[in-house]
């Protein structure tokens, strides 16, 4: 009977044993979790930086475009007052 007790103790220990080291694989794997998360966020936030910036650029080109398209127009009006 104590043979079969401590046996039981030995098993139980070892399920114990068992169950710590897979908490600290799941605890590792939710820091490596953790710390690719982080590396995407920052990497995000430097996409939408950058989509910001080209954006912030498309518009002052569109800008210029739409600038250069009235002084186009009005330069084809002043030759046309020379030509007449």
């Amino acid at each position: 009977m104590i043979a079969e007790l401590s046996h039981q103790v030995s098993e139980i220990s070892v399920a114990i044993q068992n169950t710590e080291n897979g908490s600290q694989q799941i605890v590792s794997a939710v820091k490596d979790i953790a710390a690719l998360t982080n590396t995407v966020t920052g990497e995000t936030q430097t996409v939408s930086a950058a989509t910001e910036e080209q954006s912030a650029a498309m518009q002052e080109i569109a800008s210029s475009s739409q600038s250069l398209s009235k002084m186009a127009s009005e330069l084809q009006t002043a030759i046309d007052k020379f030509r007449t």
